[in-house]
This record gives C-alpha cells, structure tokens and sequence, in this order.
C-alpha cells in the first residue's frame, strides 16, 4: 500500500541525517597518527600510570626471586600502545590503551610440592583469588591448594578423569600466571621475539635470554615462567587508555 512505502524525500532525509555519524564514525576508527601517539603516552598522567604498572611488575618479580630455591635467570618487557579492537574495547570506548606486558623466568631444583609450598608460604602473591571454582574440586583454579591436590591425588579427579595440568594465576591487577617444567610436558617455552597488534610496541628484546634458560634449565634442572599479557578485562583494558573522540576535540 502507499502507506507502507518509504518517499524519496523521506530517503533523502534519512540518507542525510546519517551522513555526520558515519564520518564520525569512521574517523575514530582509524588508527591514530604516530605523534599523537607518542604526545599522548609522555603526558604526565601516562607516565606515572606506566611507572606505577612497571612498580607492580617488578615487586611481582622480586618476589618471587627472593623465594628460597628460586633463582632469577632473564625478564623481558613489552610497553604495547595499540588501538583498541573490538576484543579489547567492545563497547569502543577508547582510542589508545597502554598495557605493559612481560615474562620472566627462573630456575630451581625443588621438586613441585615443596616449590609450591615456599612460594605459598612467601607470600608472593594471592594465588587463585578469582579462579573458576571446579564443583569436582575442593580448591579453586590458579591457587597452591589445587596445584598441591593435583600432586597428592596423581594428577586425577576423584572418579579417575584426568586434570588440567597445575599452574598459579594471580588476579588483576597483576593478571600473571606462573607455571613450570613438568615431567610428562613439554617445557616452559623459551624467550622469543614476539609480534602483537600494535605499531608502537617497544619491545625490550634481549638475544641472549633464550640462551640464559636453556643454561639454568642445564644446571637447576627445572625453569618457571612468570608471563602476563598487560591486558585486563573490559574494566582495565591496560594501565592507561585515552577515550574516543579527543582527537575531534583539537587535543
């Protein structure tokens, strides 16, 4: 019927109306130029976040070195500034997120249960805090408790299925996970460059890390790996972050 169809000049309208938003649109979508980038993250504000996010790191790191039977071997660091992606930012709320991520590495001789129990009694972190609670399970995952059940209990679950294999998760603002050489698995994987989504990363790079792990792995007989991606959820995406739309307001 006439009633039901749209007009030209309702289609007009309507085509014209929508024209600002899809500029807008697009223009925060497109990634932003390099020295915006660089203005951005050397602003103050930025650069306490980061030295606050490095602080974190690090106290996480010389923790866990100082546990006795752990010995420090190599870290390195990635300072990652990229556009936010869906993934990151579903809502697209931001145009920049800072996240530092990092991995470090070190090597003992202790055997699984009494590693787990000197970095537990050390304090090193609150293992576990947010894990997913396992029904079949007693402990939480990501806490010492479940990586010494696994251990007790011959890696399996009471009706005989076996379990995930151990590893130690700590909870945001750290968001690291630690694991470990295992009988049965393969090794902790060694330092490598590595590439992410994003073209103003500063990669901390050291050519002889995947060197020094092999080398304490040789003498300690068993490498730890400390990693955390820098990336939180939708909540803290990364340590600092710029809303969309400041560069449409001239900053």
């Amino acid at each position: 019927m006439a009633g039901d169809r749209t007009t030209t000049a309702e289609f007009l309208l309507g085509t014209l109306l929508s024209v600002p938003g899809r500029v807008a649109d697009a223009t925060v979508r497109r990634p932003p130029p390099y020295r915006w980038v660089l203005a951005r993250t050397r602003t103050p504000g930025a650069e306490a976040a980061r030295a606050a996010e490095r602080a974190l790191v690090e106290g996480l790191v010389e923790r866990l070195g100082a546990v006795d039977g752990i010995t420090f071997v190599v870290s390195q660091v990635d300072d990652r500034r990229t556009a936010p992606g869906l993934g990151l930012d579903p809502g697209r709320r931001l145009e920049l997120v800072c996240q530092l991520a990092a991995t470090a590495y070190f090597a003992t001789a202790l055997e699984p249960p009494e590693l787990l129990r000197r970095i537990d009694a050390a304090g090193v972190a609150d293992w576990g805090a947010d894990g997913y609670a396992d029904p079949r399970l007693p402990h939480r995952r990501g806490s010492v408790a479940a990586a010494l059940a696994y251990y007790r209990d011959g890696g399996r679950h009471p009706d005989g299925s076996p379990r995930d294999l151990p590893a130690l998760f700590a909870p945001e603002p750290l968001d690291a996970r630690l694991s470990w050489d295992e009988p049965g698995r393969t090794p902790v994987a060694e330092p490598t460059p590595t590439m992410f989504n994003s073209s103003f990363a500063q990669y901390a790079d050291d050519p002889a890390a995947a060197e020094a792990v092999r080398a304490a792995r040789a003498e300690h007989g068993r490498i730890l790996r400390l990693g955390r991606s820098g990336a939180g959820g939708p909540q803290r995406p990364g340590y600092f972050t710029v809303p969309r739309g400041w560069r449409r307001r001239g900053h």
